[in-house]
C-alpha cells in the first residue's frame, strides 16, 4: 500500500500534537528512517519552544483595567436594557454575542498594548539557556550529520573553534560519563559565535556542551533551566559562557556538567 507523502503541514501538525495518531505514527515512522525529514521535524519543535519563551509571558499578564472596564461598560449596560425587554429565551439568544463581543475587545487591545514587548523580545530566545537548548534539539537529533567535524579530527576541530571565537577551547573527555566525543560545530548567536561540542552514548543518546565568549569575567555558580524538555546547565569561566544540554534529570546532568567543569579548571580553560 503506497503511503500519502509527508507534507509541511503535516510536520507542523505533529510538532503541535494536532495529527490523527494514525498520521502521527507514519510521520515518526518516516522521520526515524529520513534523517532530513528529522532534522526538519525537529527545527519545527524548536522554533515553536522559541515563540512560546517569548509570547507565552504575555499571556500571563491581565489586560489593563481601563480596558476591562471600557469592555465592560456600555456593553453590560446596554445588555442590561436589552435584557429588561426581551424574553429569557432572547437574552439566552443574544448574551453570548455580547460576551464574545467583549472579549475580542479585550484581546485586541491586549494584543496591542503588549506589541512594546513582543518586539523586545526580538532577539529571541531571550536567555542564553534558551538558546543554548535551541541549539541542541536542532543539531544534536541529527542522526547523520550532527557536527561540521568529527573527533578523529578533534585537534584541529578545537583549533578552529578557538580562533572563530577568539578564546582557547579545549573538549573535555566524558568517557568516564559514558559518552564519547562525535565532534563539534560553530552556531551563530544572536551576538557572538557558539562552539558547540556533541557527545553521544552507548544507547545513541547525545549531550552538547556549548561555550560561547563572555563579556563578563565574574564567576558564576551552577545554574539549570528547562527549556522545551532540555535540561541545562550553564556557568560562566574566565571570560566563557558554558552550557551542558541533554535529556537527563537534573543530577545526572549535573555529574557530567561537575565533569566539565573539572577538567576545564584543571587545564585553566586553555585547549
Amino acid at each position: 500500500m503506497t503511503r500519502t507523502p509527508i507534507t509541511e503541514a503535516d510536520l507542523h501538525a505533529r510538532a503541535d500534537g494536532q495529527l490523527a495518531p494514525e498520521r502521527a505514527a507514519e510521520v515518526d515512522d518516516e522521520a526515524r528512517r529520513d534523517p532530513a525529514l528529522a532534522g526538519r521535524l525537529a527545527e519545527i519543535r524548536s522554533q515553536n519552544a522559541w515563540l512560546r519563551s517569548g509570547l507565552d509571558p504575555l499571556l500571563d499578564d491581565p489586560p489593563p483595567q481601563r480596558l476591562r472596564e471600557a469592555a465592560r461598560g456600555p456593553g453590560e449596560n446596554r445588555l442590561r436594557r436589552l435584557a429588561s425587554r426581551l424574553t429569557s429565551v432572547r437574552v439566552v439568544r443574544y448574551a453570548p454575542a455580547w460576551t464574545a463581543a467583549a472579549t475580542l475587545v479585550i484581546g485586541i487591545a491586549a494584543g496591542w498594548y503588549g506589541r512594546d514587548a513582543v518586539l523586545a523580545r526580538a532577539g529571541m530566545p531571550i536567555t542564553f539557556a534558551q538558546q543554548m537548548a535551541y541549539a541542541h534539539v536542532l543539531y544534536a537529533s541529527d542522526p547523520n550529520r550532527p557536527v561540521e567535524m568529527w573527533a578523529p579530527d578533534e585537534k584541529r576541530l578545537v583549533a578552529w573553534l578557538s580562533k572563530r571565537l577568539d578564546y582557547p577551547l579545549r573538549a573535555p573527555d566524558l568517557e568516564s560519563a559514558g559518552y564519547a566525543l562525535v565532534g563539534g560545530r560553530l552556531v551563530a548567536g544572536n551576538a557572538r559565535p557558539t562552539a558547540m561540542f556533541v557527545y553521544e552514548n552507548a544507547a545513541k543518546e547525545r549531550l552538547t556542551l556549548q561555550a560561547r565568549k563572555s563579556t563578563s569575567a565574574d564567576e558564576a555558580a551552577f545554574r539549570y533551566a528547562v527549556a522545551d524538555g532540555v535540561g541545562v546547565f550553564y556557568w560562566i569561566d574566565d571570560h566563557c559562557a558554558y552550557a551542558l544540554a541533554g535529556d537527563l534529570d537534573r543530577s545526572q546532568l549535573l555529574t557530567i556538567g561537575e565533569l566539565v567543569y573539572k577538567q576545564l579548571a584543571e587545564a585553566g580553560g586553555k585547549g
